[in-house]
C-alpha cells in the first residue's frame, strides 16, 4: 500500500511536477522534493524506500494535494489551522499555504540541502492570520552500512498573535507481511493520551519503560505522550519498527532535544476532549474510515513553540531522523542504543 518503485523512478515522477535533490554517499540516498520541502525517499544500502509514498503519487501531485508521503513540516495546534469548524473538530482540510507552502531550493551539495520559503494560513478558531518565512536545512550527518542519520533544522519567523508548535511528521509504510510497531521511551507510570477515540487494548501496550502502538492501517487512531511522561525534559524520541522483507527489518527514529517540557508548551489539544492533557510525541494509524484504499502510519514530534521577539513569532528547532536496516536482532540493537529500551515489545 505504498509506492514501491526505485529511486530513479521516484525522481523521474517528481521531475514532472517539482525540482528535487538527492543527498548521497556510498551507503544511502535521500530524495528531497522542493514542493513542500519534503524528504520523500530514504534508500539505505539496497533497501526499498523506508518512507511511505502515496501509491497514486502522480495523481496527488497533479491535484496539488497534501498526501504525497515522506517527512514534512506542519504547524500546530491542528484544531486552529486544519478544521473549518474548529469548535466541533469538523471539516478537516490541509491549508495549501502550509503544505505544500512555497519553498525553493536555496543551497544544495552532496550532503546538505537548504530550502527557503513561506507558509501562511488562517486560524479559524482565533480569527487570526499566520504568515511566516521558513528556512529548512536537511543534512546527511552520518552513514555506514545499515545505518543513516539526518539532521533537520527548521527556523521560522513570522506574524501571528499567538504561539505555534513546529510539527515534524514522518509517514511510514506498512508491510504486507505483518503490522509495524511504534515505540516511545517513557517513565514508569506513563499515561498515554487517546487523541481521537479510545485506542483498543490490543493496539496499545504500556510497559514500565516504553509504550508500544500497533500500526496496520486498519483502525484510525492517534497516540499522544505527555512531555511529563518522557524520560527527561531534554530529549524526546519515537521509533517505528517493521519487517520489510523475508529476513530484513527496519527502524525509523525521530529524536530531538527541542521538545516541549510542559503542558504549557504543548499547544495541540486532543480531538477526543480538548480538556485532556496534550502531547509532545504523537503517532497516527490510518484506517479505511479515512483512507479506504491506502494504508500508512506516522511518527510525529511536536517541537518547542515559537517565542515572541519584538512583536514577531520566532522558532528554531532541530531533530534527527535515524534509519537502521538489517536482521531483526541488528535492528532491535539499534533501537536499544538510541531509545534505551532494553526489551522492546513488538506487534
Amino acid at each position: 500500500m505504498s509506492w514501491s518503485g526505485s529511486l530513479e523512478e521516484l525522481t523521474e515522477i517528481i521531475s514532472r511536477y517539482s525540482k528535487s535533490t538527492v543527498l548521497h554517499d556510498e551507503n544511502c540516498r535521500v530524495v528531497i522534493c522542493e514542493r513542500g520541502a519534503r524528504v520523500l525517499g530514504i534508500f539505505l544500502d539496497s533497501s526499498p524506500n523506508l518512507l511511505w509514498v502515496n501509491p497514486r503519487l502522480e495523481d496527488v501531485f497533479s491535484k496539488n494535494d497534501w498526501n504525497i508521503g515522506g517527512l514534512r513540516l506542519w504547524i500546530s495546534p491542528e484544531r486552529n489551522f486544519f478544521y473549518r469548524r474548529p469548535e466541533s473538530f469538523e471539516e478537516w482540510f490541509c491549508p495549501e499555504g502550509i503544505d505544500p507552502g512555497e519553498y525553493k531550493i536555496a543551497e544544495v551539495n552532496l550532503g546538505k540541502a537548504v530550502f527557503e520559503g513561506r507558509i501562511q494560513a488562517n486560524d479559524n478558531l482565533l480569527g487570526a492570520r499566520l504568515e511566516a518565512q521558513v528556512r529548512r536545512e536537511i543534512k546527511l550527518l552520518e552513514s555506514r552500512k545499515g545505518f543513516m542519520r539526518l539532521r533537520i533544522v527548521d527556523a521560522l519567523v513570522g506574524d501571528y498573535p499567538a504561539r505555534v508548535n513546529p510539527w515534524a511528521l514522518a509517514q511510514v509504510p506498512i508491510s504486507e507481511m505483518s503490522a509495524g510497531t511504534v515505540l516511545v521511551p517513557v517513565r514508569r507510570g506513563a499515561e498515554p493520551i487517546h487523541y481521537f477515540t479510545e485506542i483498543p487494548r490490543d493496539r496499545l501496550r504500556v510497559s514500565s519503560d516504553h509504550i508500544s502502538f500497533k500500526i496496520d492501517g486498519q483502525y484510525v487512531s492517534k497516540l499522544g505522550i505527555r512531555p511529563e511522561d518522557l524520560r527527561g525534559p531534554e530529549l524526546g524520541a519515537i521509533a517505528y519498527v517493521s519487517r520489510i522483507g523475508k529476513r530484513m527489518w527496519s527502524a525509523l527514529m525521530l529524536r530531538s532535544h527541542d521538545i516541549p517540557s510542559s503542558q504549557e508548551d504543548c499547544l495541540d489539544v486532543p480531538k477526543r476532549d480538548p480538556n485532556l492533557p496534550r502531547a509532545a510525541i504523537q503517532s497516527y494509524n490510518s484506517g479505511p474510515e479515512s483512507f479506504p484504499d491506502i494504508r500508512f502510519g506516522e511518527i510525529e514530534l511536536q517541537l518547542a513553540p515559537t517565542i515572541n521577539v519584538s512583536g514577531r513569532i520566532v522558532a528554531r528547532v532541530e531533530y534527527d531522523l535515524i534509519a537502521v536496516i538489517g536482521g531483526k536482532s541488528a535492528v532491535l540493537t539499534g533501537v536499544r542504543k538510541f531509545l534505551k529500551i532494553p526489551k522492546p515489545r513488538l506487534y
